[in-house]
């Protein structure tokens, strides 16, 4: 009796700080599961990890056998390096991320797609004219070059022959406030975090999707430690069927879901702003009827061939060895059986 009352003492103290506020350690499970696991988000959390706070928050991830905590880090680099060092951490980085640190030697292998496709937008004010690469000739953009959004933006320059010498760019992270200040014309970001502020700040704007004009790229991805797969993908197999899971269940009730998720995400976030952003999203999750989490080789394929050109890596990467094509269509075959049996 004492021991029960103890248990229920811990579980409402826990979901408390959940509801009360973010952080690293609020959304956490029992450790009544067998494989304990870290979940190492590659920065601030967004609606793109909404699967994975729902999983955690409703005990999915403790179904499928995993004690998880969902954590959140710098930057790539941060979840990249946290996951190369341990064989207890999966890790949410971006597709450019992942390579870079496949190609420097990091023991990095990618298990499953967050993001099939990329979510960084060309965001204008409503007034200005932004319709296709070649309105950006006399505008004035920031962004760094080195980073992903930059990579995306000077491919799109290239691939749609745009006189690279007229767009007028400063080798800078462009704001919000830049763009409705007036300092720069367009604003490279996300759909998740530009586009979600200016949501939230109810700015009437226009966005250009890379995706419409040649730049098919892999958005986010997880990715786990060679010595985790080598002991055993059990964890990670775990894993994408809980995720898996978890976002059925998000769509089963949008608005319980986008509450949960906005106050994980905090920093003022609302669950109508949440909503919108969960539904559009949608196309990012499960691109041109692709299957959610899967990896298709010949975007992979593709993407290194950019990355070459661009010069963000300088070797090719093995992809068949890099990424593992066969665990999410595993996970999809188990699920499939197991409902023709139940």
């Amino acid at each position: 009796m004492l021991l029960s009352l103890a248990v229920g003492i811990v579980s409402l103290v826990a979901v408390s700080l959940f509801i009360g506020g973010w952080s690293p350690i609020a959304i956490k499970e029992g450790k009544s599961a067998s494989q304990a696991l870290i979940i190492k988000w590659n920065g601030s959390l967004t609606e793109a990890a909404a699967g994975v706070v729902l999983g955690v928050n409703d005990g999915v991830f403790q179904k499928a056998g995993l004690s998880s905590r969902l954590e959140v880090g710098v930057d790539d680099g941060d979840a990249a390096e946290a996951v190369a060092a341990s064989d207890r951490i999966i890790g949410h980085v971006s597709a450019m991320a992942f390579l870079r640190a496949r190609a420097a030697g990091q023991p990095v292998v990618a298990i499953a797609g967050s993001y099939v496709a990329n979510s960084i937008r060309l965001f204008a004010l409503e007034a200005t004219a932004l319709q296709s690469p070649s309105d950006l000739v006399g505008k004035t953009l920031a962004y760094r070059s080195s980073s992903e959004v930059g990579f995306v933006v000077e491919a799109l320059i290239s691939r749609n022959a745009v006189q690279r010498s007229l767009v007028r760019v400063t080798d800078a992270v462009g704001t919000v406030q830049q763009l409705i200040a007036g300092a720069i014309d367009v604003l490279p970001g996300y759909l998740e975090v530009e586009g979600a502020e200016l949501r939230r700040l109810k700015i009437p704007y226009r966005a250009l999707d890379p995706g419409a004009f040649k730049i098919h790229i892999p958005g986010t991805v997880y990715i786990a430690s060679t010595q985790m797969l080598a002991r055993s993908s059990s964890s990670a197999e775990a894993f994408i069927s809980a995720l898996l899971t978890s976002w059925s269940r998000a769509d089963l009730d949008p608005k319980r879901t986008a509450a949960i998720v906005a106050t994980a995400i905090g920093r003022g976030a609302r669950p109508e702003d949440t909503t919108i952003m969960l539904e559009q999203q949608r196309d990012l999750i499960r691109p041109f009827g692709a299957r959610m989490a899967e990896l298709d080789l010949a975007r992979w394929q593709e993407f290194q061939k950019l990355l070459l050109q661009q010069r963000v890596i300088s070797d090719p990467v093995d992809l068949r060895a890099a990424i593992d094509f066969s665990l999410v269509p595993d996970v999809y075959r188990r699920q499939s059986r197991s409902i023709q049996v139940d």
